[in-house]
């Protein structure tokens, strides 16, 4: 069974857990933990991975790190997750439930990207934009590329719009090109 849809049934599993439980948002608020712990300690997912560590050592290490802030319905999934060897998928399983969220609560990410640094008031405005077209909440990311040389590239889901000057450009060399290759 590949990764993605283990992680995906786990995930689903947590989910309908907590909402049975009526613990959602605290679970939501343990896995974004998680994956921000494992994202800065890039050694704790080695070690989740590690064929070498037995179970319990890992099982320690997570009441070690976890236990005192996690809600117990996340800590008892970790230990099922541990005890079934399929600790590997911890990172994916974290992934795949933020995931699960976002489309039950219709949240999507977006990232804009600029060439220069912008006031807040245009960054909500263009969230703003991207909510009405979306129909969801957005999570808005920002970044900053010099080479766009102006204007903004709005990335949502599947979706690219490139409203940069390199990017009109790019299309007026691509257009030059075909204009002369069709000659």
């Amino acid at each position: 069974m590949s990764e993605q849809r283990v992680s995906g049934r786990y995930a689903k599993s947590l989910i309908d857990l907590s909402i049975e439980q009526k613990k959602l948002e605290v679970i939501y608020a343990d896995m974004l933990a998680l994956q921000a712990t494992l994202e800065a300690n890039p050694a704790l997912g080695l070690l989740f991975k590690s064929p070498i560590v037995q179970g319990d050592k890992k099982l320690a290490v997570v009441h070690k790190i976890f236990a005192a802030t996690f809600n117990p319905l996340t800590i008892s999934f970790l230990e099922i997750v541990i005890r079934k060897k399929r600790e590997f998928y911890i990172p994916d399983i974290a992934i795949a439930f933020i995931g699960q969220y976002n489309e039950i609560n219709k949240i999507a990410k977006a990232k804009i990207t600029t060439a220069v640094s912008v006031s807040d008031a245009v960054i909500g405005e263009v969230k703003t934009f991207i909510e009405k077209q979306m129909g969801k909440k957005v999570i808005l990311e920002t970044a900053i590329n010099p080479e766009i040389i102006g204007g903004l590239v709005i990335q949502m889901e599947d979706k690219l719009y490139d409203a940069s000057i390199s990017g009109k450009l790019r299309k007026a060399k691509q257009d030059l090109l075909n204009t002369y290759i069709s000659k």
